[in-house]
């Protein structure tokens, strides 16, 4: 569902006298509440885990010679939360904290290769060591930003099956402010019921030491 369709539903299954909202925008009173409460019940989800599965990215970057600094727009890594592998052929470099790299004397080093090792700097560059010394093709793996939908055609990033947890949130902000206690357990169920779904298939699975490799 698109945000102007879940803010729909929002507003119909909360039993809001009237029709719409006919746009996210624009809203005024209780309608403005409901694009509220369902935006930031899409935010909210999305921020409960780091590692949903669904907010994962694999990119091809480029490395440039002589250049060991990027920064994640360069490399086109777009709403870049956390970068979580790069490789080159197939040879994974170790990322290394700031302060490992700082003590390894990486961020001084003049030497040039193909990089091994690399380091996200307090000001969010990437650093890499060595310094490239040529053009090379890089594969990332990154992690998503959560992202607020904004316009009515926004879509989020949960995926559109899962969609109904947006909606069963919301109902929850709507039924606390309104102090409707049948309501607010009714959809905290069906939230708890989706959301344990959701956490079935998005999340990675744990690996139990001696089992199957």
């Amino acid at each position: 569902m698109t945000f102007l369709e879940l803010c729909q539903r929002a507003r119909q299954e909360s039993g809001i006298s009237g029709d719409g909202p006919v746009s996210v925008l624009n809203q005024k009173a209780i309608l403005q509440k409901v694009v509220e409460w369902v935006r930031q019940a899409d935010i909210d989800i999305q921020r409960l885990q780091l590692d949903w599965l669904f907010m994962w990215r694999m990119q091809s970057i480029t490395f440039t010679e002589d250049i060991n600094e990027y920064d994640a727009t360069t490399l086109l890594l777009l709403n870049l939360r956390e970068l979580l592998s790069v490789d080159i052929a197939g040879n994974e470099l170790c990322c290394y904290t700031w302060d490992e790299f700082k003590r390894e004397k990486y961020h001084l080093a003049t030497e040039k290769g193909q990089p091994t090792a690399y380091t996200i700097k307090p000001n969010g560059l990437i650093m890499l060591y060595p310094i490239p010394n040529a053009d090379y093709t890089a594969t990332a793996e990154y992690s998503l930003k959560p992202q607020l939908m904004v316009n009515d055609a926004d879509v989020s990033l949960i995926p559109e099956s899962y969609h109904d947890i947006i909606l069963h949130k919301a109902l929850m902000y709507y039924s606390s402010h309104e102090e409707d206690q049948n309501l607010y357990q009714v959809s905290e169920s069906r939230y708890e019921m989706v959301l344990s779904e959701l956490a079935a298939n998005y999340l990675p699975r744990i690996k139990m030491a001696g089992g199957i490799r």
